[in-house]
């Protein structure tokens, strides 16, 4: 499989419009492209049991989901990797020792989301949790916060060492994960489990989180509304979100046959 192409898209701010909709362009596109059998598979933030959701239409032959911490293959689970539920515990008590039991709160992995926020939270169908008695691994751990000081505070209970945090762009919260939990681990892990290389990827990207998996991709694709960091560390501009970038680039390119 080793000179099969492979494309990966982030969802929010990339594939999907602003409403969270995935046009039928871009699933007829992307259907296409699969038949010329080229692989095609979703990288993004959001939990499995979330993204999963706005699918519709789509059969995506690679998942990476939870911010890297989850990635599937064809249905079949290739990568993990967790916060134990004890690390998960030690983490919730510190940042609720530091910031106060109001501190807002989320928590994702395999089979849920969690957040202590009671206020309408849009698509991401959390479960309300208000982590007294949690124990359970997680995958992402959200902190409501633009700080990056407490954040780092609050890691230390761990060992900042073990952990990958980023903010995002959009809203004053911080993601934290596994140091591994990435999607340019994810990748790694996808290129041994099906022989393939990461100059066979291209990838689409609009935020922090993406930056990674652009450098690491044969070619990265940042959005035309990615911010400036993410435009920088890509190899090409394309469309935005809201003109359908990603399947406008996909037509393009594989009709001139550049991959």
């Amino acid at each position: 499989m080793e000179n099969k192409t492979v494309i990966l898209s982030d969802l929010d701010g990339t594939l999907f419009h602003n409403d969270k909709s995935i046009s039928a362009f871009t699933k007829d596109v992307i259907a296409s492209a699969q038949s010329k059998g080229i692989l095609f598979g979703i990288s993004t933030s959001r939990a499995l049991v979330n993204a999963s959701k706005f699918l519709e239409g789509l059969s995506p032959d690679i998942m990476i989901t939870n911010g890297g911490g989850l990635a599937f293959y064809k249905g079949k689970k290739i990568y993990s990797s967790a916060f134990s539920a004890s690390e998960t515990r030690t983490l919730i008590d510190e940042a609720f020792r530091l910031c106060g039991k109001d501190f807002t709160i989320s928590v994702d992995n395999e089979t849920g989301l969690f957040s202590n926020s009671k206020e309408e939270l849009g698509d991401k169908f959390w479960t309300y949790a208000d982590f007294d008695d949690f124990s359970e691994p997680a995958m992402k751990i959200c902190l409501k916060t633009p700080d990056k000081t407490i954040v780092e505070k609050i890691l230390l209970s761990i060992g900042i060492e073990n952990a990958d945090y980023l903010p995002f762009s959009d809203i004053p919260w911080y993601k934290i994960s596994k140091k591994d939990a990435t999607k340019e681990k994810a990748i790694e892990n996808l290129c041994s489990s099906i022989n393939i290389r990461p100059e066979n990827i291209v990838a689409f990207g609009d935020d922090f989180n993406d930056i990674g998996m652009l450098k690491m991709c044969g070619k990265g694709v940042a959005m035309e509304n990615a911010i400036p960091e993410v435009k920088a560390s890509a190899d090409e501009i394309c469309q935005s979100n809201e003109n359908d970038g990603v399947a406008k680039w996909i037509q393009r390119c594989f009709v001139c046959q550049e991959f």
